[in-house]
């Protein structure tokens, strides 16, 4: 009997699994421990694709920081003191905004913002992007894009972006350009980026050819991005790498670092795919959530099971895709009202859902009220071992499972 704790929220989940049904745990490689401060200072004292990130800053200059919100697992607070360290001699902390880039999300909470950024907030100016408010247009992307960018970041001397690294589902990856755009982009620019999303080299951990990805690339270049600082993070949530130096020579190292730790092969498709988003924050709305959706139907047989764990304290996360959603009578329904009302951030996620539910029934233990998982043509779960039955009463005594610990950040190679 395998005995597995899943996180599950800021808790987790036990379960177990009989050893005859258990096929393997899909989870990343185990990063090599490190040091933090060590790690930000050889990334900082060797930086990538440029000769020394502090030589950037002079006196009076208005410096915007770019960070990441509540939704994602950078460790901002400890990433920026110890990059303004290291440039205070040149900068005065008035000069100096910390602007948090939502893009279309929701902003975050108090509790969520000194969670994100601790006393650091209290020391300098702190902004939380508006997608819809006090934008400016920085130029076109070479696809005609208009790039709408929060105007705090338009007219700033020095742009820094501070993300982390992993794996996006149409983007290719998070962190560099992402915190641009998306990140501080207006809604039209968005929305029409993402609206590429059909093209079928937008995928998970595609990156060179992927026309969103490039776009994005595009418009941290018409910001005039001076240089990104980003984490890769190993399963567990620790630092296991840092990159500094150029928007897309150190991302692409950054890139390259998670590949070797999250795309990990699988020897076959499951019957049943248990999969969790991760916990908290990956964990904190259906909306988020759903990339260990996409990861898991990557490892589950057609027709198969997928089981995913996800507290979604926040509910469904985004009116649009609530929207979409339930005014379906099936899920296939969706694809008829993409095609009558076109693109919309938050009805993509609808599709893609929807595409995933062709392969595989989904069942979801969460906080959320049964009623409304059922509206998503989810299963709702209150027992976790009433998914393992329904397992066997489908495929028999010896139906084959793959478990994901870690679903938003790992990604299944078959």
């Amino acid at each position: 009997m395998a005995d597995l704790r899943l996180p599950y929220g800021k808790g987790a989940v036990e379960l177990s699994i009989p050893d005859r049904n258990l096929l393997g745990i899909v989870e990343g490689k185990k990063a090599e421990r490190i040091e933090f401060e060590q790690a930000f200072r050889d990334a900082w004292e060797s930086p990538i694709g440029l000769d020394d990130p502090a030589a950037f800053f002079h006196p009076g200059e208005k410096v915007v920081f770019v960070v990441t919100d509540h939704t994602r697992a950078t460790p901002t607070r400890k990433i920026f003191p110890l990059v303004w360290e290291r440039i205070r001699a040149q900068v005065r902390p008035e000069d100096v905004t910390l602007l948090v880039g939502t893009g279309t999300h929701r902003s975050p909470t108090e509790e969520e913002l000194e969670g994100m950024l601790g006393e650091i907030r209290h020391g300098f100016c702190m902004r939380i992007h508006d997608c819809d408010h006090d934008l400016v247009g920085v130029g076109k992307s070479s696809r005609g894009t208009p790039i709408l960018i929060n105007r705090l970041v338009a007219e700033a001397d020095r742009v820094v972006t501070i993300g982390h690294i992993g794996m996006h589902y149409f983007a290719g990856y998070s962190g560099g350009p992402k915190n641009i755009l998306p990140g501080v982009a207006g809604r039209e620019t968005i929305e029409t980026n993402h609206a590429q999303f059909t093209d079928p080299r937008c995928e998970g951990c595609v990156y060179v050819g992927n026309p969103i990805s490039e776009e994005m690339s595009e418009a941290a270049r018409l910001v005039g991005v001076d240089f990104i600082v980003d984490v890769v993070l190993d399963a567990q949530g620790r630092g296991a790498k840092v990159v500094v130096g150029d928007v897309e020579e150190a991302h692409a190292v950054g890139r390259a670092f998670w590949d070797t730790l999250f795309q990990v092969k699988v020897s076959e498709q499951a019957d049943l795919v248990i999969v969790s988003a991760g916990g908290h924050p990956k964990d904190i709305d259906l909306y988020q959530a759903h990339k260990a959706i996409y990861n898991a139907a990557r490892a589950v047989k057609d027709g198969g099971m997928i089981f995913l764990l996800a507290a979604c304290p926040d509910g469904i996360g985004h009116e649009v895709f609530t929207d979409w959603m339930t005014r379906c009578d099936k899920p296939d329904d969706v694809f008829g009202i993409f095609a009558k009302e076109g693109f919309k951030i938050g009805g993509h996620k609808a599709i893609y859902l929807a595409k995933d539910l062709r392969r595989a029934e989904i069942y979801l233990l969460s906080e959320m009220k049964s009623d409304l998982v059922q509206r998503f043509f989810l299963k709702p779960v209150t027992n976790p071992n009433d998914v393992l039955v329904d397992a066997r009463e489908r495929y028999g005594e010896r139906f084959r499972t793959l478990v994901m610990p870690h679903g938003g950040d790992t990604f299944p190679v078959t």
